[in-house]
């Protein structure tokens, strides 16, 4: 006899009781509550091309870290992992890119996966000792938020009630230009210092601060135009790469955010480029003591909705324009 499924009533939801799931206010505050649950005390091999905001972080609380090598291609050099001791693999998904990593931690070791330029953090089901994290505000109009996705229970009630106080500031700072590039008002400089005003009090902050409210309902909008972000990401992707590809280091990206550039001379393409307004973030200031020529090397273009072919045509050209003459 066939049982009646019961129609009405609460719909049922199976909760992965794998994963325990916290939402902080940046992807430093993520990190800090990673550490501070338990993981300061362990051994760390860290990228030898990372942000230095990481290491900032790391140095701050003490926490013991050796480097393995990121290849110009930014995949894991997986010798330089093999022939180190370690409790934790810090992999980076560059750019959106996630990282191989299987087969270079035994059962002991944890990996956690900084995937801050990833909307949605999955979990490798293969592997037990995992955590991942985000940054909205790397990839969304959202200033503020990060999402935490981990095999273990973290120190939760670390997480303060308030929301951070660079938050409202930097909201402050996209209205301004908002209402600059479609009204003229205001001017650059008042929302630039504005931005850098708010960066410094990120930078300052020591408390882990729960998302805003107002980066709360925005991600809810984020997420439901995901789809037609990323088809737009996607496209303006190749664009580029049809124009770029002999300087791109074809990242391939679940989540297009940037187009990478591997570049000589790039300090002195980036001044040509400020000087037509055009203004592409590098990465990343050397932390010190590193030995990886992508510090001197790597640029992006973005490819978010914002742009189109002919402003990413413009940028092209003037690349390809600095390299011709």
């Amino acid at each position: 006899m066939t049982t009646m499924i019961p129609i009405g009533g609460e719909i049922p939801f199976e909760h992965d009781e794998r994963l325990h799931t916290y939402l902080t206010d940046s992807g430093r505050s993520s990190l800090r509550l990673i550490l501070q649950s338990g993981f300061a005390g362990r051994r760390f091999l860290l990228p030898d091309f990372l942000c230095e905001v990481i290491s900032r972080v790391f140095e701050a609380m003490g926490v013991r870290h050796a480097y393995y090598r990121t290849r110009p291609d930014l995949t894991i050099d997986v010798e330089s992992v093999r022939h180190q001791d370690f409790d934790v693999l810090y992999v980076i998904d560059y750019f959106g890119a996630r990282q191989h990593y299987h087969g270079l931690v035994n059962a002991e070791q944890w990996v956690i996966e900084d995937a801050v330029f990833l909307p949605v953090i999955e979990h490798p089901v293969d592997l037990t000792n995992w955590i991942g994290f985000n940054s909205y505000r790397k990839i969304s109009p959202l200033a503020d938020g990060s999402l935490v996705r981990s095999t273990a229970p973290l120190a939760g009630e670390l997480i303060a009630k308030t929301e951070a106080p660079f938050s409202a500031r930097k909201y402050e700072a996209k209205r301004m230009k908002a209402e600059y590039l479609r009204e003229g008002r205001h001017t650059e400089e008042q929302y630039l210092a504005l931005f850098a005003e708010a960066e410094q009090m990120a930078d300052r902050q020591q408390a882990i601060s729960s998302i805003s409210g107002a980066s709360l309902f925005n991600l809810l909008a984020f997420h439901r135009q995901l789809a037609q972000e990323y088809g737009i990401r996607a496209r303006n992707f190749q664009f580029l790469h049809s124009w770029l590809g002999e300087l791109g280091i074809g990242v391939k990206a679940d989540y297009p955010c940037l187009y990478i550039l591997d570049v000589d001379r790039r300090d002195e393409l980036r001044r040509h480029l400020h000087a037509q307004r055009i203004f592409l973030p590098v990465h990343w200031p050397n932390p010190g003591g590193l030995h990886n020529r992508l510090y001197e090397r790597v640029i992006s273009i973005p490819v978010d909705s914002r742009y189109g072919e002919e402003d990413l045509r413009r940028v092209a050209a003037a690349v390809e324009a600095f390299y011709d003459r």
